[in-house]
């Protein structure tokens, strides 16, 4: 699959310079001189150069630096050009949450090679929907089933230190304690290694469902 156009402005957020800056010269070469390739360290400093004329943007999904990140940036820059995520994480999980944010295509940096990522830039240039063919291929091998979003959300809250009834009040509807219950040991059926509660904190941040920034930020006056 080729661009559809010779020309165009593609943005590259990502956090580690290192890999920024690799990804924006596999991307450039690729295109061709007619294109515009950029690169920014955050989400708010891409908005903030402006995204009138962006034919796509290579996502990293935990970008960090900025307030912006994971499906919450998915979703703010979505609106306003083609998201190809381009991501450490390789759960089911992670892809669903960028999808459902609005993400066009999904790439994971451990196991794609650059042809992958090529392939995403194209498909997602076209108008079409792409996802890294070896995460789909693992998650199809794979025994467990993917967490529910009712799920995910039960584990994202108590990963980030919420009670049993502080779960209940902040899911969306509401549940009751029991119902926390009921979802934390059917994650725990699925996963059965995180029948501790820092177990479940590091498999949120395994699977994307929150980022490590969130678990394990500082606390105290020097925070």
């Amino acid at each position: 699959m080729t661009p559809p156009t010779a020309t165009g402005r593609v943005a590259v957020a990502e956090d580690q310079t290192f890999t920024r800056v690799v990804t924006m010269e596999r991307v450039g070469a690729h295109l061709g001189q007619g294109w515009q390739v950029e690169g920014f360290s955050t989400v708010e400093s891409m908005l903030d150069a402006g995204m009138e004329g962006l034919s796509l943007v290579v996502l990293d999904l935990q970008i960090r630096g900025g307030q912006l990140e994971g499906p919450a940036a998915v979703r703010v820059v979505s609106a306003q050009a083609p998201v190809l995520v381009f991501s450490g994480l390789a759960s089911g999980e992670a892809l669903e949450q960028a999808r459902a944010a609005g993400a066009s295509g999904y790439v994971c940096k451990d196991t794609a090679d650059v042809s992958v990522l090529l392939a995403g830039v194209d498909a997602v240039l076209a108008g079409a929907i792409y996802v890294d063919p070896v995460l789909l291929e693992n998650l199809a091998a794979s025994a467990r089933k993917v967490l529910s979003p009712r799920q995910q959300e039960v584990l994202r809250l108590e990963a980030l230190g919420l009670k049993l009834l502080q779960i209940a009040r902040a899911c969306d509807p509401p549940l009751t304690e029991a119902g926390v219950r009921r979802h934390l040991e059917r994650i725990v059926e699925i996963y059965p290694d995180c029948a501790k509660q820092t177990d479940r904190a590091r498999l949120a941040v395994h699977l994307g469902i929150v980022s490590p920034w969130e678990v394990y930020r500082p606390s105290g006056p020097g925070a």
